[in-house]
């Protein structure tokens, strides 16, 4: 059991609790007898029964309180989950669903190799990591379909020529605005793609 479970079952040990002394003070004769003590008192029975009553009373409160509040943030994070999980499912079938095509290029562009014609998340993973990007590689995703012609690409080098990304379409050619530092930014990158043009678009700022 990790710390955070570990805290929640505590809460709710707690929570159940103080609900448990609140009704165990409510059907026990405790505090009429100690109403009935402190009547012979200097001050009489009414400040006992009065903090006696904060007392229980706040019991109830504060169990209830925990209860409600932490099983709300529960429901409400199994939502967010879920949802996720939804939208994740939604996404990996966009991404069986499009045909892609995977290219690399080195040697400054002058030589261009067909990785695949219909591209998976594995093979862009394993295209990624064999590549020595100690050297100037440019990896393209190229997508054709009735919307028109469109091509991903990342590349550059880990060195002098740093890494970049671009997105190339009929009519225009655009940069990504925020500087690339690994290739697992750029690996990341490809997937999105990957995903569906509109995932890709709502994560990422080309200009």
């Amino acid at each position: 059991m990790n710390k955070r479970k570990l805290k929640v079952v505590r809460l709710y040990g707690i929570s159940i609790l103080c609900i448990f002394l609140y009704f165990f003070l409510e059907n026990s004769n405790l505090i009429a007898e100690l109403v009935s003590k402190s009547e012979r008192g200097r001050y009489g029975s009414f400040p006992t029964f009065f903090l006696t009553g904060i007392f229980k009373y706040g019991l109830l409160v504060v169990g209830f309180g925990i209860f409600v509040i932490l099983s709300f943030f529960i429901i409400k994070e199994r939502l967010v989950q879920n949802s996720d999980g939804k939208r994740n499912e939604k996404n990996n079938e966009k991404a069986k669903n499009r045909k892609l095509k995977l290219l690399v290029s080195y040697d400054y562009g002058q030589v261009e190799k067909t990785i695949s014609e219909n591209v998976t998340v594995e093979i862009i993973k394993e295209t990624m990591n064999s590549i020595n990007w100690n050297e100037f590689h440019i990896v393209q995703l190229e997508d054709k379909n009735a919307d028109g012609y469109k091509v991903l690409d990342v590349g550059g080098s880990l060195g002098y020529d740093g890494l970049a990304s671009g997105l190339m379409t009929d009519d225009d050619h655009i940069l990504l605005a925020k500087p690339l530092e690994t290739v697992d930014q750029m690996t990341e990158i490809l997937l999105d793609f990957l995903k569906g043009e509109d995932f890709w678009l709502n994560k990422y700022e080309y200009k």
